[in-house]
């Protein structure tokens, strides 16, 4: 998708992930999960914007995430955008929830 200078595209295993949030989310409340969305839309025009402005992801984030090569985006108070930015494009490769410990991701 193309909202702003570059490219966003999102794996299937991030698109996967952020249906469930907003899924399990909208039962509780719909409002909720509507605004979770959102903010993921603008996080995602925000990287499209501008990809190197959002700092490097580390070992605090995600264990065994390789050194200055991922950076991350949070939205919505308490989940990241972690991607990669590669020729014009930034490919959301994983999102996740701060609440949750996030080993085996990479």
């Amino acid at each position: 998708m193309r909202r702003g200078k570059y490219a966003v595209i999102l794996s299937s295993r991030a698109d996967l992930t952020l249906a469930r949030h907003i899924e399990f989310m909208a039962r509780v409340d719909s409002k909720a999960a509507r605004n979770l969305l959102a903010d993921f839309r603008t996080a995602s025009a925000r990287i499209g914007d501008n990809p190197l402005m959002f700092p490097y992801a580390d070992e605090t984030d995600i264990p065994g995430i390789p050194k200055e090569t991922y950076r991350k985006c949070l939205f919505h108070n308490r989940y990241k955008a972690i991607y990669i930015f590669e020729n014009e494009t930034a490919y959301i490769d994983v999102i996740i929830d701060c609440r949750q410990k996030n080993d085996n991701l990479f």
